[in-house]
């Protein structure tokens, strides 16, 4: 099960519950689609500490407060949504330098 919450200061966050039945609080740091598969995907990092890892997940979420998210299974599917993350990562990365030089 996974909570979602917007908080305050209208961060997204999610509760994810690991194999380990442990709770990893976690910020939402992008939700993309992916029109191959014809849904949506999120980015989380661990909210406290340095981010060991970039979670990949699923997710419904309509804008507002509710967002249903689960893991992806299918390793051709988690393949894309990890090069379509890293892709967007890397041109969010160049336009920040590019913004800096003006």
């Amino acid at each position: 099960m996974y909570d979602f919450d917007l908080g305050d200061d209208m961060e997204l966050t999610v509760s994810l519950e690991l194999e380990d039945d442990t709770v990893l609080e976690c910020d939402v740091i992008l939700i993309f689609e992916l029109e191959e598969y014809d849904r949506d995907y999120v980015a989380l990092y661990p909210s406290s500490g340095e981010p060991d890892e970039i979670y990949l997940m699923r997710c419904d979420y309509d804008g507002g407060m509710e967002m249903e998210i689960e893991e992806i299974d299918d390793e051709d599917e988690f393949n894309l949504v990890s090069e379509t993350f890293d892709a967007i990562m890397e041109e969010d990365e160049w336009n920040d330098l590019m913004e800096d030089d003006d």
